[in-house]
């Protein structure tokens, strides 16, 4: 089983992402989510269905990284009010 130290592609960081949001729509937990999996979908040349959400997702890889390299990413920590 990966543990949250294990190194990953960004692909790999990619289609885990995709795994997680499937599993929860197949529980019937939103169905925002099929309309977001069906962005996030890879075709045949590798490019997601909607080109913005790639780069979206490298954005987001490029801030959690930098974050990580620069004493920790917190943004998804647990605050309470």
């Amino acid at each position: 089983m990966a543990n949250l130290d294990d190194k990953v592609t960004v692909r790999e960081a990619y289609l885990a992402m995709f795994e997680y949001l499937r599993c929860y729509y197949e529980h019937g937990k939103s169905d925002e989510i099929g309309g977001m999996l069906g962005d996030l979908s890879l075709l045949q040349d590798g490019e997601s269905a909607d080109p913005a959400v790639m780069s979206d997702f490298l954005l987001a890889m490029e801030t959690v990284l930098q974050a990580e390299g620069e004493g920790g990413y917190n943004a998804a920590d647990l605050k309470l009010l």
